[in-house]
């Protein structure tokens, strides 16, 4: 498969087993805030003025030199992105975005789309609940073996800088490699992850983090579960640690602690089949976690530290398992020189500060965000490889309501002009405040701005505007998820066993000859 940014195509292999609701006729994506866009003084303004300072401001954005830290470990910035591809992927219709045509937002006008074609010609093709039907179900469904684990990969034979594991299922499971492959078909499947969503096959950190799933599942099964109570477990397991260990890492303590004990007061989801997700949740609020993004990685003992364009290239998406420009055909699966060591990003009582946090949440991306590749590895020469400005042309395109109008719907204070204009980026301020985008500001910028602000959460988490979006999208999924733990929370003692967090889940299936994870 090779996806791109809006409307994703899929493999024929993918579509097969896509959830059936996408099929339905209720919106899979709608607003949080209902009718709050129908007043065109709630979204950006219109006109080629804003496309271009989106595009400038996104192209800026990225130009931070800077590696500041957060006190977040990074092993939580592609959990995040793995609790993404677990619950959203965007199919745009075809009269959005025709199957070779460009993208949207890569031309030099285009307009908003309404909010009645919004919810009416944009797909989801995950099931929205947090049920982890990205690890178990489409394509990993040809992965079960007689005993009831799942098959994994092994990985290949460097020609040097080996790290000693107690086995070698450290790949996502895959089809043989093609060589030189001339059709689309035999692009799709060359080394093709077979995994629930192949977007996990998208970086290498990210495939490491769904690797640890299917190890900790295939832990429980040789425990003695049976292959659906093994589903169970760590799907209980892994909402816990969305709802107790992933948001309070990323969220304003106090609105993380209202929605966890009150439920949520923006968007009250009564049955399952009023679940959606908010557009503003997905094109904006949840975007945050490219600002946590680094430029470099201590990895493994062997590539320390790792440049992080290089994990883009160790994947079999991109048709490549060798960081080097374009299709390679060394390996069949992922080396074994590149084997994730996993305490380097997480924290410990010995080491309180992970070897990797990740970046602040603010306004600034890592310049690597400024420079992203095709899925060959190649550099991308159009606006589409700033994947700051990608976010807020998206934002434009979808008609987002901006975090003026939000906060104001949230009873929160608006961030004064002064917090705004500090965030924009060197250069551009006064194209920026000439557009209106300093009163009618972008949501993911302005949720970005507030998560820096030194007056507030000063880069170390969400501000009460983002965390309100986040925090309550994730609790109505996980109140709707199949195995709910917010219908039927873990006992004390399970609790007690350390398992209900990332570090938790990924120390089930650990390999042994692995440094432990404390």
């Amino acid at each position: 498969m090779r996806a791109r940014y809006h409307g994703e195509p899929l493999a024929q292999a993918e579509l097969k087993s896509l959830p059936k609701a996408i099929a339905g006729a209720k919106p899979t994506f709608n607003f949080m805030f209902g009718t709050l866009t129908d007043n065109p003084t709630n979204r950006v303004p219109e006109g080629r003025a804003t496309i271009d300072a989106l595009r400038a401001l996104g192209i800026a954005m990225a130009n931070d030199p800077s590696n500041t830290e957060s006190k977040i470990p990074a092993a939580y910035t592609y959990f995040g992105q793995f609790i993404d591809h677990d619950i959203t992927k965007t199919l745009f219709d075809e009269s959005l975005q025709p199957p070779t045509g460009s993208d949207p937002i890569d031309h030099d006008t285009f307009l908003p789309i309404s909010r009645g074609d919004v919810t009416a010609l944009i797909r989801n093709a995950r099931t929205a609940s947090l049920d982890l039907d990205s690890v178990f179900r489409g394509l990993a469904e040809s992965t079960v073996q007689p005993d009831g684990t799942m098959a994994l990969g092994k990985v290949s034979a460097a020609p040097f800088g080996t790290i000693a594991t107690a086995d070698k299922d450290h790949d996502l499971p895959r089809r043989p490699m093609i060589q030189n492959p001339t059709t689309l078909e035999e692009q799709e499947a060359d080394r093709q992850a077979l995994i629930g969503d192949p977007r996990n096959d998208e970086n290498l950190i990210v495939a490491q983090t769904h690797v640890g799933f299917i190890r900790a599942f295939n832990a429980k099964v040789r425990s003695g579960l049976s292959a659906a109570d093994a589903e169970t477990a760590i799907r209980r397991r892994y909402q816990w640690a969305v709802l107790h260990d992933f948001l309070p890492r990323i969220g304003h303590k106090p609105t993380v602690d209202d929605v966890l004990m009150n439920g949520p007061q923006a968007w009250i989801v009564n049955t399952a089949d009023e679940l959606f997700i908010p557009i503003e949740f997905a094109a904006a609020a949840y975007r945050f976690g490219h600002s946590m993004i680094r430029g470099a990685y201590t990895h493994n003992s062997t590539f320390d530290p790792a440049p992080f364009n290089f994990f883009f290239t160790f994947t079999a998406l991109s048709g490549d398992l060798s960081p080097s420009n374009g299709p390679d055909f060394e390996f069949a699966t992922l080396p074994d020189n590149w084997i994730i060591e996993w305490h380097r990003f997480f924290s410990s009582t010995a080491q309180p500060e992970s070897m990797n946090p990740a970046r602040r949440i603010d306004a600034n991306l890592t310049p690597e965000l400024g420079l992203l590749r095709d899925f060959q590895g190649m550099p991308i020469a159009n606006i589409m490889a700033h994947l700051a400005a990608r976010n807020l042309l998206r934002g434009y395109l979808l008609g987002l309501p901006t975090g003026q109008a939000v906060a104001k719907r949230l009873g929160l204070p608006v961030l004064p002009l002064e917090v705004l204009r500090s965030a924009t980026p060197t250069g551009i301020g006064q194209s920026i405040e000439n557009a209106g985008l300093l009163e009618q500001t972008p949501l993911w910028f302005y949720i970005l701005t507030e998560a820096g602000d030194p007056a507030g959460a000063d880069g170390q988490c969400l501000g009460p505007v983002g965390t309100r979006i986040v925090a309550e999208t994730l609790w109505n999924l996980a109140r709707h998820a199949t195995d709910s733990v917010i219908q039927s929370p873990p006992s004390q003692a399970e609790l007690e066993s350390g398992e209900f967090t990332l570090k938790g889940i990924i120390k089930l299936g650990l390999d042994s000859k692995l440094s432990p994870i404390e």
